[in-house]
């Protein structure tokens, strides 16, 4: 360190003799200006800018000039001076920036720089760059600055741009960037040297891709980084990331590391929305703070998958420092405590950004809200890519709520992976597409079980086009694609897209992908006259529904089209009901669409929903839907086991058609008058504070009713005793057998009879 105080005392010596100057900048009023940027307006090359202790509150920029800009450490090499002079940049732009041709004698020197976000990456661009430092087509020399707590979309602490700096015992830490390159971020040609005798620090920054460094594909020297502290000793590509033009990782970055700030840990790890990321994380009762330390600290790999638990609560940056969008982690599960109170709140923010190896994990019981995804960027709140097109990569989504959203393209989009779904709700959202599955790998099978899309409807901002309220599956000139749908209600959708000339307000299938759609309902969705709540293909299609109700939406059911006359698209309808029926299926004319419709099986009739309450289309009695839907169905397809309302999914003779099965009753005072089955069922589910359990026995036996967490843990038992057959009922209020009330999330009632399970039904507690 004495060296370079002792080399830079030596450059302002010289300096002096050419009559250079220095401009000296005290708050008090007591030196030559006030402010930083004055100092520098008034420089020219080889003047130095010297700055005393303070805050200041502004954004600098060097202005083409190659002039020293330093705190009081230039002149004395009293370290303090580093952290006692502060460029605060206020949140309206880089805080410094150096992108008129500036040469290695433009030095920055002793500064904490921070509260940076960022100047426009290119002229007049809506994405952002450089939180801390913006640096494009020049050549700065960065030395003893401490960067941190910056945020932006490329380049959290620093960004390069077109560049080569020379970096000397900086500390880059703390910094946030939305895209790529929380800390450092290389870009257009850029390339950076480190000074190996006086070390930099690099740690703990965060950003979906290369959280601490990223080095985009046309940078391409290899770049050799020498730190003292780096975030850990042996980071892999979620810590230090270089791409191809494809997106795959390449080998150019050398790190030489002499000490790291986190250990990972190879185990599960636990957040709290109140807990601390001084703890270790290892359990409920030390949990830590923040989701983006969990996935730093926490190690995985496909023999030892791990999984980051978080407690009930709001996760936000604004609560407790959340940093969004989240970047999962391959084989690191995030599974919340229940979906309806473990709440990822984005404030304006996008959810998850999931790239590159990032696969093979299970997301669960959360809920979403609050995400905004308007940028062209950032269009997506959800989005998992598979870049390598790895086989084998898996992304299982369970027990989800999309709520309150607003995105011009996809809540969720998924890109080559299998990829299932179960248990999700998008309700209330604004904007584009709920789904879209880009399908460009063969023999893609994805599963989509008990969904539900209800109220949502096209962002409608004049300046900003979006696509519509869907699910898309499929990508041009593709093939070999699976998606299996059961238990899938939509309804209630605006699709307002006039730009389209064939719009849709349910389902768009692309080219090549075959679909299975098994009780599904879709009602009171609407679109533009040239559409349909299901948009049918491209080419190559094959679609297959049963047990399924199209009813009242306008303007039609189902509009299919077909642009390869030697590949025609093919739809087989059975036991379903659809209004005003086989007519109301449109086929473009010219285009080759066949169309197998069972005339015995399927219905054009009013499906008589129940129309009120939390299932307004729940049967009622008199429903012609009820008992004429069909088991025999294609290899493959695997019914829930119970329907949209948490009901046992077969109930009398066969099953019905539609999302919801009638269970024998209109409402809980209702009795069935014959049992011909042991079976549980509860009114209402959800519930919130209690349900009323209904216990249909076919024979007297010993018998325990009690209620589990999905843990397995019991936490009330209802019934114990010798019991004669015959239906019975129990309330439960919620609370276990301490009188405590229960947190929300899913319960099963288990019924054993004579020591042996007889029937289960899953709950909700909301």
């Amino acid at each position: 360190m004495k060296l370079i105080v002792i080399i830079v005392l030596m450059l302002i010596c010289f300096n002096s003799q050419l009559n250079s100057i220095t401009h000296h900048i005290k708050q008090d009023g007591s030196g030559d200006f006030t402010t930083i940027q004055e100092g520098i307006n008034a420089s020219t090359n080889s003047d130095t800018v010297l700055v005393y202790s303070g805050t200041y509150l502004e954004n600098i920029n060097y202005n083409g000039k190659n002039i020293t800009v330093g705190s009081l450490y230039l002149t004395t090499g009293d370290q303090q001076y580093i952290n006692q002079t502060v460029i605060d940049g206020n949140q309206l732009g880089s805080v410094v920036t150096i992108e008129n041709g500036e040469n290695e004698n433009a030095l920055l020197y002793g500064f904490t720089i921070m509260n940076g976000s960022g100047n426009p990456w290119v002229n007049n661009s809506i994405i952002l760059a450089g939180g801390g430092i913006y640096i494009k087509n020049s050549s700065p020399t960065l030395s003893s600055c401490i960067v941190s707590n910056n945020s932006t979309r490329f380049g959290g602490g620093i960004y390069f741009g077109n560049s080569n700096s020379f970096l000397i015992n900086m500390t880059i830490s703390f910094n946030n960037a939305f895209r790529i390159g929380g800390g450092i971020c290389l870009d257009h040609s850029s390339t950076i040297s480190f000074d190996n005798n006086n070390l930099s620090n690099i740690y703990l920054n965060y950003s979906h891709y290369g959280s601490d460094i990223y080095k985009r594909w046309d940078c391409l020297d290899t770049l050799y980084v020498f730190v003292d502290t780096f975030t850990v000793m042996q980071p892999d590509y979620y810590f230090v990331s270089s791409t191809s033009t494809l997106g795959i990782q390449l080998d150019d970055i050398i790190m030489d590391i002499q000490h790291s700030k986190i250990e990972p840990v190879n185990a599960d790890l636990f957040v709290s929305q109140d807990g601390s990321n001084d703890n270790s994380g290892l359990s409920l009762n030390d949990p830590l703070q923040t989701i983006n330390y969990a996935y730093a600290l926490i190690a995985s790999d496909s023999l030892h998958p791990n999984t980051i638990h978080l407690a009930d609560g709001v996760y936000s940056n604004s609560l407790n420092g959340q940093l969004f969008p989240l970047a999962c982690r391959a084989f690191i599960s995030l599974v919340g405590e229940s979906m309806e109170n473990t709440i990822l709140d984005a404030e304006g923010s996008t959810f998850i950004y999931s790239a590159n190896k990032n696969r093979n994990f299970s997301i669960e019981n959360l809920s979403f809200i609050n995400g905004y995804g308007i940028h062209p960027n950032s269009a997506s709140l959800c989005y998992f890519r598979n870049p390598y097109q790895l086989p084998n990569s898996f992304i299982h989504l369970n027990n989800l709520i999309f709520k309150d959203n607003i995105t011009r393209g996809y809540v969720i989009s998924s890109s080559n992976h299998e990829f299932s779904m179960n248990n999700i709700i998008f309700k209330d959202n604004e904007g584009g597409s709920q789904l879209e599955l880009r399908l460009e790998l063969n023999n893609i099978e994805n599963n989509i079980t008990n969904l539900i899309i209800k109220n949502c409807s096209q962002y409608t901002h004049p300046d900003v086009f979006s696509a519509t309220p869907i699910f898309i599956f499929g990508y041009p000139y593709t093939n070999n694609h699976k998606v299996n749908l059961a238990n899938i209600l939509i309804t209630d959708n605006q699709d307002l897209n006039n730009d389209w000339p064939e719009s849709c307000s349910g389902i768009h299938i692309s080219n090549n992908v075959d679909v299975d759609m098994v009780n599904c309902t879709f009602s009171n969705n609407s679109t533009t006259p040239n559409g349909g709540v299901i948009l049918g293909g491209l080419q190559g299609n094959t679609i297959n529904i049963y047990n399924s109700i199209f009813y009242g939406d306008f303007p039609r059911e189902l509009y299919l089209g077909n642009l390869d006359p030697d590949n025609p698209l093919m739809l087989n309808i059975y036991n379903s009901l659809v209004d005003d029926g086989e007519d109301n299926i449109f086929i473009i004319p010219d285009e080759e669409v066949i169309i197998n419709w069972d005339d015995t099986t399927n219905l054009d009739e009013d499906p008589l929903w129940l129309g009120t309450g939390d299932y307004p289309y729940y049967l009622q009695s008199a429903s012609p839907c009820i008992d004429v839907g069909t088991l025999d169905l294609p290899a493959g397809i695997e019914l829930p086991q119970y329907d949209l309302a948490g009901n046992q999914r077969i109930y009398g003779d066969t099953i019905d058609m539609g999302a919801y099965e009638w269970q024998g009753v209109e409402t809980q005072e209702d009795e069935i008058p014959t049992i011909n089955e042991t079976r549980i069922s509860n009114y209402p589910n959800p519930f919130n504070p209690s349900t009323t359990i209904k216990l249909e026995l076919v024979e007297s036996g010993e018998i325990e009713l009690a209620i589990y967490n999905i843990k397995g843990q019991k936490m009330r038992t209802l019934i114990d005793a010798f019991t004669n057959k015959g239906t019975f009922k129990a309330n439960w209020n919620g609370k276990d057998e301490q009188g405590k009330p229960v947190s929300s999330g899913l319960y099963v009632v288990k019924l054993q009879k004579d020591g042996k399970e007889t029937a289960t039904k899953i709950m909700l507690l909301k």
